[in-house]
This record gives structure tokens, C-alpha cells and sequence, in this order.
């Protein structure tokens, strides 16, 4: 059975870029959308990931083959820098403790631990959380299930260090599109040979018997879910000016969306500076997990404690 373990709707909410995140989205996929095109794509299980929210996830969550999801976003107490974990099978009073914890990510690594939810660690060699380093990496690693050693939405050299980093901790690999737009979803995938329910399915992440594969991403994936974004943004301001055309905020909208049209060569721009800044920290992070091991084994916090 095959899953895309990593996708986000229009219950992420609005982007994490200021300013497009006064007028922006961080996905326009609808859950059934996702749903539909995943299993168009030969999914057999679908999951939504959305950030902090499972309320995309439970829309679905009456099909028998859709496992809940969440990106949870979890912050070091002492920097502040967060991380992304992918949790599945939570409920939502689960979600509702969740996130009252990922405000201190041991709190949280305890929480996921104690109550049995599955959880990997997504795209670890990607600096759009946060300089995450070392002793970081080494202070989640004993606590999580699995790293996400395939992100379609990553460099081929990021993912191969979450690839390392899962072989030297004996952690599986997992892998997703992280799709925020309808390009990727189902595109990158994690199997689990023999499997043939949900439950079985999830077995199998327990017991390690899963297998990658699928797409990678690249300057130009990146590129295409820019001009994607842009689309989603005109479909759904048009969209409203439709369903309430009295209302004079919809038509400024709409206006200035045409005025800045021209804009739309910048975000090509900063895919291709996003991608330049993005090696640059996975080339980083690597140098740092080799320099300082004796200095990252003394920094793991002991959570037990």
C-alpha cells in the first residue's frame, strides 16, 4: 500500500511570508480535492499534514482509507528554533494537547511517546524553520519514529542528509510531496509492501517495513508551485467577486491583484535564491554534525529527567 505522507489544504492558513501573508494562503488545495487526486494518482491511503490543524484531515476522516495527519510545530524553549513533525492516528483531543506542548519541543517528544502516536521528523536538513544544528538534531532523534528521507519539495542533497542521518540512528525513512499545491500530491510516496488495511499499514511504519519513492523537487518544481500559488490566489478573489458582487473589498482585491501582475517574476527570483540559500545550509548542518559530535552527544537533553 502506498501513501503520500506529507500534503497541506487550505486549512494550513495563510502563508508564513510577510506580506504576501496578509492576502496569501499557504495552500488552496480543499481536502477532497486532495483526497480525489491522490487516489487518481494510486494511492491507496491518503493523509492531510496541515500545519497545527487536523481540521482539513477529520473533513475526510469518514473514508476508511485516510489517516489523520498534522505538521506539528514544535520550538527548542531555550532558542526558539522549530521544527516540523509529521504525527499520524491522532484524535482530536490528542491535536488540543498537542498544542498547548509544542511550545517546548521536549514537552511535546514526551507527549507524542507517551500517548503512542506515530512521528517523524520532516525535511531536517531544510533551514525554513531555523538554523537548526547538531545538537538540535541530536536532542530529536532518540524520540522520533522516523525521518523524512524523501520530500518532493526538497534538493536531492537535503534529502540524502536526512537519508544518512536515518541509516546512522536505525530510524526508517519516510517519504512525501509536501505538496501545497496540486502538482505534487501522490507524486512521492511511502510503501509498505503487503499491507492491505490502514491498520496493517500503519504496522508496518512500526515496524520499520516501509520503503520510498517518487519525485524529488528541483528550482523548477519550486518555480511551478509559485506561478500554482499565484493561479489559487486570482481563482479565489474572482471567486468571491462572483459570490458577493456588492461588496467593494472583492472588487479592490481584484484590482490590485491585476495591478501586480508583473510581480509574479519576483517569486521566480526568490525560487531560484530559496534553492542557493537552501544548499548552502544542508552543506552547514553537515559540517556541523561532523565537527562537533563530542559537543552534540553533551547537549542532548536527558527528557526523562
Amino acid at each position: 500500500m502506498k501513501l503520500d505522507a506529507h500534503v497541506h489544504t487550505q486549512h494550513s492558513g495563510q502563508t508564513s511570508i510577510y506580506p504576501l501573508s496578509l492576502v496569501m494562503r499557504e495552500s488552496y488545495n480543499t481536502p477532497e480535492g486532495v483526497y480525489r487526486l491522490a487516489k487518481a494518482r494510486g494511492m491507496d491511503l491518503v493523509t492531510i499534514t496541515d500545519h497545527d490543524q487536523v481540521s482539513g484531515a477529520l473533513s475526510i476522516s469518514h473514508y476508511p482509507d485516510v489517516i489523520t495527519g498534522c505538521e506539528v510545530t514544535g520550538q527548542f524553549p531555550g532558542d526558539r528554533v522549530r521544527v516540523h513533525l509529521n504525527v499520524f492516528g491522532l484524535s482530536l483531543s490528542q491535536h488540543q494537547d498537542i498544542q498547548r506542548a509544542r511550545g517546548d519541543v521536549f514537552d511535546l517528544l514526551q507527549y507524542l511517546k507517551r500517548e503512542r502516536l506515530f512521528t517523524s521528523l520532516n525535511h531536517v536538513a531544510s533551514g525554513v524553520n531555523g538554523p537548526i544544528t547538531a545538537p538540535h538534531v541530536a536532542a530529536l532523534l532518540p524520540w522520533v519514529d522516523a525521518l523524512e528521507t524523501n520530500n518532493g519539495s526538497r534538493l536531492p542533497a537535503q534529502n540524502l542528509t536526512a537519508q544518512c542521518l536515518a541509516e546512522a540512528s536505525g530510524k526508517p525513512g519516510l517519504a512525501g510531496s509536501d505538496a501545497h499545491t496540486t502538482r505534487g500530491i501522490g507524486r512521492t510516496w511511502t510503501e509498505v509492501p503487503g499491507a492491505r488495511t490502514r491498520d496493517e499499514f500503519m504496522a508496518g511504519l512500526w515496524g520499520g517495513r516501509c520503503r520510498i519513492g517518487g519525485r524529488q523537487g528541483s528550482y523548477f518544481t519550486l518555480a511551478g508551485d509559485m506561478l500554482r500559488f499565484a493561479a489559487g490566489f486570482y481563482g479565489e478573489r474572482f471567486g468571491n467577486v462572483v459570490r458577493e458582487p456588492l461588496k467593494w473589498q472583492t472588487h479592490a482585491f481584484v484590482f490590485g491583484g491585476i495591478l501586480g501582475l508583473p510581480l509574479i517574476a519576483l517569486p521566480l527570483a526568490a525560487a531560484y535564491l530559496h534553492f542557493v540559500t537552501e544548499e548552502r545550509f544542508n552543506r552547514a548542518l553537515l559540517y556541523d554534525l561532523v565537527r562537533r559530535p563530542a559537543r552534540t552527544l553533551a547537549a542532548v537533553p536527558d527528557l526523562a529527567a
